[in-house]
């Protein structure tokens, strides 16, 4: 696999300069501006760097269909090289924590603790009733979008039978991306990740269920996995922020002194 191009990765900063460093990547369709209550409530504590991933808020898209591993290694080069970071924890939601997971099994030396917020990466274990009728519904919406005929019935076929994502990633330009990234299994990477980690997931949450969270914990030697009631996808970063903060403050050991 050739390298991943370099990109500009649109930050803004938070925090206190000299204090540990921080990372956070967003989920999918979302921005840096999710992460700015946590980095906010932890700011005398950490110096903390908020990304828009390529082809989201105002960083360029890729010029190719990326998978997770090029975002992880792109993330990785511009850490380095124009960031001057050496040593970060990695925090990262949904999408991001897909990201997060390849830089954790791929570059220790960069990051030195994970938090994976609703992250997705691995499989979802569903009942047969539900696989036969997830593959029936798929099968038949192959079937009336090959005889669309105008952008439009096709939009109201995705529509119909496409996640809010897959909807959204057309108007968006990153169909590509999405197909690329979503249908990725990360779980022969797990055993790889040295660092250590604490997985939080919201059991309200229906498109990262906890299942997926004890899966990818049970993935990684020591990982902390940590279920908040009553909170789901979003609401994880809202009303779950405070949980989000102290998982990074206690990483930060002596490095917050």
């Amino acid at each position: 696999m050739k390298p991943a191009p370099l990109i500009d990765f649109h930050h803004i900063r938070i925090g206190t300069p000299g204090k540990p460093c921080v990372v956070f990547g967003h989920g999918w369709g979302r921005t840096h501006r999710d992460f700015i209550p946590v980095a906010e409530a932890l700011a005398p504590s950490i110096d903390g760097y908020l990304f828009d991933f390529p082809g989201f808020g105002q960083s360029p898209r890729p010029s190719e269909p990326w998978g997770t591993a090029k975002y992880a290694e792109a993330m990785a080069r511009h850490l380095l090289d124009q960031c001057g970071i050496q040593q970060c924890t990695f925090v990262g939601h949904s999408f991001g924590g897909r990201v997060g997971l390849r830089l954790g099994a791929r570059a220790p030396g960069l990051v030195r603790r994970l938090v994976i917020v609703a992250g997705a990466g691995v499989p979802r274990v569903l009942p047969w009733q539900e696989r036969l009728r997830r593959k029936q519904r798929s099968m038949r919406f192959q079937r009336l979008k090959a005889k669309a005929t105008t952008p439009e019935a096709l939009l109201a076929l995705e529509q119909q039978y496409g996640s809010a994502d897959y909807v959204a990633s057309r108007e968006a330009g990153m169909r590509d991306i999405f197909v690329a990234t979503i249908a990725e299994d990360q779980t022969d990477q797990l055993g790889r990740i040295s660092v250590p980690t604490a997985l939080i997931y919201g059991a309200l949450d229906t498109e990262t269920p906890p299942q997926i969270g004890r899966s990818i914990a049970a993935g990684i030697s020591g990982a902390e996995y940590i279920e908040c009631p009553f909170l789901d996808h979003l609401s994880i970063l809202d009303r779950g922020r405070h949980q989000i903060a102290l998982a990074i403050k206690e990483g930060l050991g002596e490095h917050a002194a």
